[in-house]
């Protein structure tokens, strides 16, 4: 059956970036820049029970821009703008800027291979429309604390990491807080090549006000990165979600650019 309008409005908008930013620091006035161009399309979600459920097809594409700089060897600066259009079969499009999260991420400590640190930033939106919710999700401020563990090791003679990130989101306006927990693992089968599996997972804490119920999704992104040269690296991968509440399941692809200085 079709999930109501209703439903659709309390679906929140995945907004997950598959690039390298884990609890490693950047070194002193060095860094990185990716770009990441996402395209996701739902014709399906998730009900209040779990349930697979036809709804409007939706489809989103999505442009990242995420820079990081390192202040100090234990304190990395960043900033990502966004931009995505939204189409709603039977709704309004929606194409604008979208979130942009200003932070820091701190280096607590760790050994040779392991690293422990800790991550706030503040998301701007970037649009104020209160009419497309299904399509844009919220259009308030938002704060994301987390914290953050890392360790590499070698398997084989090849080199491999481990990132996990455990995180608290305090959204404004009428939609709950989250917690997120995202996980990535990476391994170098030959030099050049990096293949990469991300998990992120958000559940929301209780109900929202409004139209906005709990809700949970668990989203799986797979890609391989390629080294161009030492500082020049392309992606390219595709993206779903595993299970949900009260969300979309999307499907979708991504690719990237990325450049270290």
């Amino acid at each position: 059956m079709k999930m109501s309008r209703f439903a659709i409005a309390l679906a929140p908008v995945v907004a997950a970036t598959p690039a390298l930013a884990g609890a490693w620091t950047q070194p002193q006035g060095a860094g990185q820049v990716i770009v990441t161009g996402i395209y996701s399309h739902s014709g399906k979600g998730y009900d209040g029970g779990g349930h697979v459920a036809d709804i409007a097809d939706r489809t989103k594409a999505e442009a990242y821009f995420l820079a990081e700089y390192g202040v100090s060897d234990d304190l990395t600066l960043m900033i990502t703008p966004s931009f995505s259009h939204v189409s709603v079969q039977g709704g309004d499009d929606s194409t604008g800027a979208g979130y942009t999260e200003l932070g820091g991420r701190y280096r607590l400590g760790g050994s040779g291979t392991s690293v422990f640190s800790v991550q706030g930033s503040l998301r701007i939106p970037g649009t104020k429309r209160r009419d497309s919710l299904a399509q844009i999700g919220s259009t308030d401020s938002e704060i994301d604390l987390r914290a953050l563990a890392g360790t590499s090791f070698k398997i084989g003679g090849h080199d491999g990491f481990a990132d996990i990130q455990a995180g608290y989101r305090i959204r404004n306006g009428q939609p709950p807080n989250e917690y997120r927990i995202d996980a990535t693992l990476g391994f170098r089968p030959v030099p050049q090549l990096l293949l990469l599996a991300q998990s992120f997972n958000v559940v929301s804490d209780g109900a929202g006000r409004g139209v906005f119920g709990k809700y949970r999704y668990h989203n799986l992104y797979l890609g391989t990165v390629y080294d161009l040269s030492a500082k020049w690296s392309v992606q390219l991968g595709g993206l779903m979600t595993l299970d949900g509440e009260n969300a979309l399941r999307e499907r979708g692809a991504f690719t990237g650019l990325w450049y270290r200085f």
